[in-house]
């Protein structure tokens, strides 16, 4: 016979390990016995996801000087997190690029709306400059940038090449070349900005156990798919259960499950407190 089983992280137990809404266990009533498939049916939870993420994508890699050919001094700025809109994104990478800058110019930040990118300068017409270092450019070759870095005066800017946490995702300064800016040319960014927070997400639980489906990132515990397709703070309602779109479940006693909801990199979210809800559907073949 099927079984059906509605998961709510409100309902979730201690379980040991992590315990919030995008990570959590459940218990059932009573344990059952289930083989065949299961489908994940009807996916809810909030789009209350950040765009900017603490420790994730917050950080600028940031060259100063008097010219932009002349001895730099490196920082790193980290932009506020949370929710954001072009305006208010635009806002805070200019409070983010001013904060404990070592030349004298102010950081000058634009949104064109006609290309959706962003445009940085600065004021004044000196001979100051700043190069802005993408994550792409950091991620091949490191050194590139820990070359320029003293590790005992600033061990805090020297950077992981696996979690560099840079925004240019966010702010469109993506892209395979460096960023020149000075107080006669501005630098604009390669990409448009992209404030929505994630386009997909990934639920992966203890049932995912057989390779049934393998995730970008090469892993084997993926059991279904969430299309983020609503904007910030709306509701995310997917049902787009497929025939196809199911785990293989070997004959066995299920009493207690668990689950992470996570992105294409395989870093669990953060819902903010607000819960994610599913339905299970255990159809033996």
């Amino acid at each position: 016979m099927p079984y059906k089983l509605y998961v709510d992280s409100r309902f979730r137990v201690q379980a040991g390990g992590s315990n919030s809404d995008a990570e959590f266990s459940v218990e059932l009533p009573h344990p059952i016995r289930v083989k065949g498939k299961a489908f994940v049916d009807c996916f809810v939870c909030s789009n209350s996801f950040f765009t900017i993420r603490t420790g994730e994508n917050d950080r600028i890699h940031l060259g100063e000087g008097q010219t932009a050919a002349s001895s730099l001094t490196y920082r790193i700025c980290t932009i506020a997190h949370g929710q954001y809109d072009a305006v208010t994104l635009q806002n805070a990478v200019t409070v983010a690029l001013n904060a404990g800058k070592t030349i004298t110019a102010a950081y000058v930040v634009d949104y064109d709306k006609i290309t959706g990118r962003m445009r940085i300068g600065l004021t004044g017409t000196g001979n100051e400059a700043f190069i802005i270092f993408p994550a792409k450019l950091l991620k091949g070759l490191p050194d590139t940038w820990n070359a320029f870095i003293d590790p005992v005066t600033q061990p805090q800017l020297v950077i992981n090449a696996n979690n560099l946490m840079d925004s240019g995702q966010v702010t469109g300064f993506d892209g395979p070349q460096i960023y020149v800016g000075d107080a006669l040319q501005d630098t604009m960014a390669w990409e448009s900005i992209n404030v929505q927070p994630y386009g997909q997400l990934f639920l992966r639980s203890s049932l995912g156990s057989g390779y049934d489906a393998i995730g970008p990132d090469g892993s084997g515990d993926i059991i279904r798919r969430v299309l983020c397709t609503v904007p910030l703070n709306d509701t995310i309602v997917d049902m787009h259960a497929l025939p196809h779109d199911a785990v293989t479940v070997h004959d066995m006693e299920i009493a207690s499950l668990s689950f992470r909801l996570t992105d294409v990199y395989g870093w669990t979210v953060n819902t903010h407190g607000h819960a994610v809800s599913f339905s299970i559907i255990f159809l033996e073949e």
